[in-house]
């Protein structure tokens, strides 16, 4: 197995959450411009319906999230090449991620439409847990129960 193939593996990972935060904070950054240039007022019967909705929606999503990410985790020691279990991990981090992204593009969409920037509140905590979800070496080797000498691969790269 080669180095340079494990050290690819890890950047493509890296590469796939940046892109999601970024495609994130444009959204933020479009959202807030729409709010700003239309000064409407949202829809009352809306609101009342989102302020439970958004909330239980991105709390739900960051439970399932690390649910889904623990029960996949778990079934990976069986695999036998390291490169698959990168390649495992790092669709398992994708599906977490894509479920606290859709949360708060939820959130999003809820501020847009109603004007409200209390959603706004439950967008800043879904990047933070976001941040939480950052791959790292010692993450791959920590969740992935990984023997020293994968280990020792991991952190050469």
């Amino acid at each position: 197995m080669a180095n340079s193939e494990i050290a690819n593996q890890l950047r493509v990972t890296k590469t796939f959450y940046s892109s999601i935060f970024t495609g994130m904070l444009v959204f933020l950054a479009v959202a807030i411009v729409i709010i700003q240039g239309n000064k409407a007022e949202g829809g009352n019967g809306l609101d009342k319906i989102f302020i439970v909705i958004v909330p239980l929606f991105g709390l739900l999503s960051m439970f399932i999230a690390r649910m889904i990410y623990k029960r996949m985790t778990t079934n990976y020691s069986t695999e036998t090449d390291l490169i698959r279990k990168i390649m495992r991990y790092r669709t398992t981090k994708i599906i977490s991620w894509a479920l606290v992204e859709a949360a708060c593009l939820f959130a999003l969409v809820a501020t847009v439409l109603t004007s409200n920037y209390l959603y706004l509140v439950v967008v800043i905590f879904l990047f933070g847990y976001y941040f939480m979800l950052k791959p790292s070496k010692e993450s791959l080797i920590h969740d992935l129960h990984l023997s020293a000498e994968e280990s020792d691969i991991i952190l050469r790269n």
